[in-house]
């Protein structure tokens, strides 16, 4: 590959030259608006064409209607890019790879006419900002269809063209292979956590033999506060639902805490941390174990707690991935204050009781067992991350 000057992008295949040039998105394109369906015009019944309603649908299951089996002039198609119009995810898109699907009116269809759908969206993608600016810029919030089609963009005579599509569409396959890789492993990690929190997946011993049972404990039978405080050198640290423990400059872009921070609580590997705050699916807060090999420090607000053994406090930190799971623990001990604010003290957290592995031998044994799985999952995800690096490289070299 090489670049070029003029209206070229800065990485080109070196058989092609000369300028790209530069149109409305409108001149080589047709936009299709979508059409509202009445509730009693879809169902989840089988046998149906999907029913598109918004960019929720665009990672989900989408729905199915009952009265759209066939395509329409109001039906999206293999091959285009659907768009989002109206209300929140604005400039979302997706690329249809379904044979036809039925769209709502949140949404518009971009059918290729004389430029390539496959790069119509690599290129859009491109675009969210100036699309969510204009959305906001209408009196009612939303793009018009002036809006879509009276976008700039540049492309390339088909050949070259082609060949762009070509090689764009082996990255996102490869992306597209990491992920579901991730999704099955994630899959097989839930499945593997609800047969071993049932106990219907057990562990033996190194001589064959059955560990004892489980036990129901509170969990201040194994669980200590720590009550450590900052020794002034530690990094600060924030609990995120996905990623644990992360540090709050390189996860949020900047650092949260006061300017003082000795009396905040210092987190050494292998603690428990609780953090009182709703977060999305956990409206009870989140526990997490540090995975970090060093001591940091987090928020005062957070409780930190030290288990009897450090496998106990990773079945804990797995237990708790489970939106489920924390509810159901979190939910009778909490009282929720003025603007949902959670009220528990440390004491009262550590109060209520889970039946867990007593032998320090099993619970190694579980955690090895998940942990494994963790680190197939943490490869699959850094692999997966540096694709969709290389791909967002490429899309600001590869176009003008």
């Amino acid at each position: 590959m090489s670049g070029g000057v003029e209206n070229t992008p800065k990485l080109r295949f070196n058989e092609f030259s000369g300028e790209w040039r530069t149109s409305k998105l409108g001149d080589g394109v047709t936009l299709i608006s979508g059409q509202h369906l009445a509730p009693d015009e879809y169902s989840k019944s089988s046998g149906e064409i999907a029913y598109f309603t918004g960019p929720s649908d665009f990672t989900n299951r989408p729905q199915e209607v009952t009265k759209w089996t066939s395509a329409s002039e109001k039906s999206g198609r293999k091959g285009d890019v659907l768009i989002t119009v109206k209300g929140s995810g604005v400039g979302e898109l997706l690329h249809l790879q379904l044979e036809e699907a039925a769209m709502g009116r949140q949404l518009m269809a971009i059918r290729e006419r004389d430029y390539l759908s496959s790069l119509i969206f690599q290129i859009l993608s491109t675009h969210k900002k100036r699309f969510v600016a204009l959305a906001a810029g209408n009196m009612i919030p939303g793009l018009s269809r002036d809006d879509i089609l009276s976008t700039p963009i540049s492309l390339p005579d088909l050949p070259e063209q082609q060949k762009i599509a070509a090689f764009l569409g082996a990255v996102d396959a490869k992306i597209g292979q990491l992920t579901r890789k991730k999704a099955l492993l994630e899959d097989y990690k839930k499945g593997c956590m609800q047969q071993l929190f049932t106990q219907k997946l057990r562990f033996k011993d190194d001589n064959g033999n059955d560990f004892p049972d489980w036990e129901e404990k509170p969990l201040h039978s194994f669980l200590t506060e720590t009550k450590n405080k900052s020794e002034g050198a530690e990094p600060v640290f924030s609990v995120s639902v996905h990623k644990g423990l992360v540090d709050q400059v390189e996860h949020l872009g900047r650092s949260f805490s006061a300017a003082d921070t000795d009396h905040y609580n210092r987190v050494e590997p292998g603690d428990i941390v609780y953090t009182k705050s709703p977060t999305g699916d956990f409206p009870y807060g989140i526990v997490k174990q540090s995975r970090i090999d060093k001591n940091v420090i987090v928020s005062p607000l957070y409780g930190v707690f030290r288990p009897e053994t450090p496998s106990l406090g990773y079945w804990l930190h797995v237990y708790f991935e489970s939106h489920v799971n924390t509810g159901n623990y979190l939910k009778p001990i909490i009282q929720k204050g003025a603007k949902n604010t959670i009220n528990i003290t440390n004491t009262t957290f550590l109060s209520a009781s889970l039946k867990v592995p007593v032998d320090h031998d099993e619970q190694q044994k579980i955690a090895d067992f998940l942990s494994a799985i963790d680190a197939k999952i943490s490869l699959v995800a850094d692999e997966l991350s540096a694709a969709q690096d290389f791909k967002k490289g490429l899309l600001q070299q590869m176009f003008v």
